[in-house]
């Protein structure tokens, strides 16, 4: 994962903050829901989809299925973004 952006919490909401250089085409924050905090914190750590998943089984009691299709979706849309 690139480190090219910091979370961070503030009042209750989960922003990605952009860092230095390469990030001239975000002029503002990205903000996140809960569950996309979730899955960033994890990618991370290097964690993969399936990890992922499991954690997200233990925290919000969704199948397996349910989690993995979420996680890719998020992903998705992050490497869309070229975030990811």
């Amino acid at each position: 994962m690139k480190k090219r952006f910091l979370l961070r919490e503030i009042d209750g909401e989960y922003l990605l903050v952009p860092l230095g250089d390469g990030n001239e085409q975000f002029t503002s924050l990205i903000t996140l829901n809960e569950t996309g905090a979730f899955i960033w914190k994890r990618l991370e750590q290097n964690k993969t989809t399936d990890d992922i998943a499991k954690d997200m089984i233990k925290d919000y009691h969704v199948t397996f299925e349910k989690a993995r299709a979420d996680i890719l979706r998020f992903t998705d849309y992050l490497k869309e973004k070229s975030i990811l």
